[in-house]
């Protein structure tokens, strides 16, 4: 593949530069040479050259000299080798013209319309339910028994509820299932956040008896017993719509699904943002971590802020009001709980 797309990048190099287009691109013995123009983006650049628009935290994270890595500037080399993109370190000419400054004028990452709301993002299925985490929210009812009294239940099987409003449900209506987990701490400050909430699988209701709610079990994502707490049912979605954020909040990952450690693609986190803080489905986030100058640096240079280590970008998939669940769509290293996540907003 890579290859084949190196091959075709210098076949096209050729015919460009026989037939005169304006097409910023050409070959040396290192690769093929790209000049970044206006509106350019990491991400274009990403999907154009390596057909990966999600590649573009690799370029940050290897180039530290870009500190925000939203923006990109005309007239910066890429070098495009081996199905990768690199940076090309540029520094500023002295001496040139006061109108040329404009030159400089940043991309956005979020001016390509990949990002624009609107369009639809594929997930894959994650196949066992997220789960969510429990802070202010109540249970709308309790599993509490089955016709067989059987003890562990599952696809199929008919189940009775004690629901808390039982005249607001209706036949056909679905339900979550969920089952509580460990306690959740900020993982900085140690303060008490919520419950983690595993997700056992979903019912649907078949029949009404007075204040007893009669359903039937469909998926099942783990074991379900006696005693399982309802709530809103949240289907698993595959396709998600990109939401431009509207504030520029940071925050934390606080948990991971099934205290999983080291995180990467296609696993969930969970964060410390909700709808309070106009979070919804559909952001983009990014992860990074401090970086730190070693000891030596210290010694020789003194105390000096360095950008933080990008590790990747996820997807914010559900909601609640003080917090999220959301998707690793690109890993550039392992993300662990405590990671810092920013919203994107331009």
């Amino acid at each position: 593949m890579t290859r084949t797309l190196f091959r075709w990048l210098s076949l096209l190099s050729l015919v460009l530069l026989l037939s005169g287009t304006g097409l910023a691109i050409a070959a040396n013995g290192d690769g093929q040479i790209y000049t970044v123009k206006k509106g350019d983006t990491l991400w274009d650049l990403s999907k154009k050259f390596i057909d990966d628009p999600y590649y573009w935290p690799n370029i940050w994270a290897k180039n530290p000299e870009i500190t925000n890595p939203h923006l990109i500037f005309p007239g910066q080399k890429i070098r495009i080798l081996d199905g990768k993109l690199e940076i090309i370190p540029a520094y500023p000419e002295t001496g040139k013209q006061a109108d040329k400054t404009m030159d400089h004028v940043p991309v956005d990452i979020q001016e390509n319309p990949e990002l624009s709301s609107g369009n639809l993002l594929t997930i894959k299925s994650t196949g066992s339910g997220d789960g969510f985490i429990l802070t202010e929210e109540e249970p709308l009812g309790v599993l509490v028994d089955s016709v067989d009294n059987r003890i562990l239940l599952t696809e199929d099987d008919i189940v009775f509820l004690k629901m808390r409003d039982p005249e607001k449900v209706s036949i056909g209506d679905t339900f979550g299932l969920f089952e509580r987990g460990d306690e959740v701490h900020h993982p900085k400050t140690n303060e008490f956040i919520g419950t983690m909430m595993k997700n056992l699988g979903y019912v649907q209701v078949t029949e009404i008896d007075g204040d007893t709610v009669v359903a039937k079990v469909g998926d099942v994502f783990r074991e379900i017993a006696r005693g399982a707490e309802v709530f809103e049912d949240i289907p698993q979605r595959k396709e998600i719509t990109l939401q431009r954020g509207t504030v520029k909040e940071k925050g934390v990952v606080i948990a991971s699904r099934d205290n999983k450690h080291a995180l990467s693609e296609n696993d969930i986190i969970f964060v410390n943002l909700g709808s309070e803080h106009g979070l919804v489905s559909g952001n983009l986030l990014y992860i990074s971590r401090p970086r730190h100058a070693s000891e030596e640096i210290i010694d020789q240079a003194g105390e000096i802020e360095l950008p933080e280590e990008v590790l990747g970008a996820a997807l914010v998939i559900e909601t609640k009001a003080k917090t999220a669940s959301a998707i690793i769509i690109k890993s550039v290293d392992a993300t662990y709980v405590g990671d810092d996540i920013t919203v994107v907003t331009d």
